[in-house]
């Protein structure tokens, strides 16, 4: 089974590659999408999954709950909560999706600084130069150029990741279920050192990387047809009103209203 943060969008024109095995550890994938401006696309619910990215768009500006971007380049940073994007006219996208807590060692900055999408960090971020070219380019050939720009920036970064990884993969392995209490206690670090790489690296703080694991794990149930009861209780909710807070925190509406909609299917 596919870990959760890996699961794809369902969108006509959708491609994706795996990344070079040097860069697997780092990288989810890469992706592509074209459509021409025929092709009519339903809103899509974009859910947090704890990870990050950089979007190069070579056609029509991009809609993100209903504000256009029309810039060339946009890093898709850390969320918090669900988003929605609006595809319309030319589309021609290109994206690199990195795993939760690596964008930290390609963009150089903490990625708490970087939640949501944006456009006006980009030439900060040294990528900018980047979008004429493979603009020209095939596929391949594009995937080739930006990994070898990811492994010239891993190369050059020596920050000590263990600790943020340790708990990352341990909140990842539990999909969210586990007390951070009874994690923190196996992770060589302060509580709030450990807060503090923890949103550096991964742009969020652990509690809110835990949310919006556990919260994809009732989406997964809620879409299999589980009752809400036993869908809070697998996904280790001890109260109802916990586990709707949750929900509506990150997806913006009620587990019940999101499995009756058309974006749980």
């Amino acid at each position: 089974m596919s870990a959760l943060h890996e699961r794809l969008p369902h969108i006509s024109g959708f491609l994706t590659r795996p990344p070079a095995p040097a860069l697997a550890a780092y990288v989810q994938r890469f992706w592509w999408l074209e459509g021409d401006a025929a092709t009519v696309y339903d809103e899509q619910m974009l859910h947090p999954d704890g990870a990050c990215g950089v979007i190069f768009n070579f056609a029509d500006p991009l809609a993100f709950d209903g504000h256009l971007h029309k810039p060339r380049a946009l890093i898709a940073g850390p969320q918090l909560a669900s988003s929605r994007l609006q595809l319309a006219g030319q589309v021609r996208l290109m994206g690199v999706r990195f795993r939760p807590g690596m964008g930290a060692a390609f963009f150089g900055i903490s990625l708490d600084e970087l939640a949501g999408f944006h456009s006006s960090d980009w030439q900060r971020l040294g990528f900018a130069g980047m979008v004429d070219q493979l603009a020209e380019l095939s596929r391949e050939a594009q995937q080739l150029l930006v990994e070898q720009e990811l492994m010239r920036r891993l190369q050059a970064t020596q920050e000590r990741r263990f600790p943020v990884q340790q708990l990352l993969s341990e909140i990842t392995a539990t999909e969210g279920r586990a007390r951070l209490a009874d994690l923190l206690q196996s992770v060589p670090l302060g509580q709030r050192q450990l807060e503090r790489l923890f949103r550096h690296h991964v742009g969020m703080t652990p509690k809110q990387f835990s949310r919006i694991q556990r919260v994809a794990l009732v989406r997964n149930q809620l879409r299999a047809g589980q009752p809400l009861l036993d869908t809070a209780l697998a996904c280790g909710y001890s109260d109802q009103a916990h586990f709707i807070h949750d929900f509506k925190t990150v997806v913006g509406m009620t587990p019940g209203r999101y499995r009756a909609s058309k974006v749980s299917r």
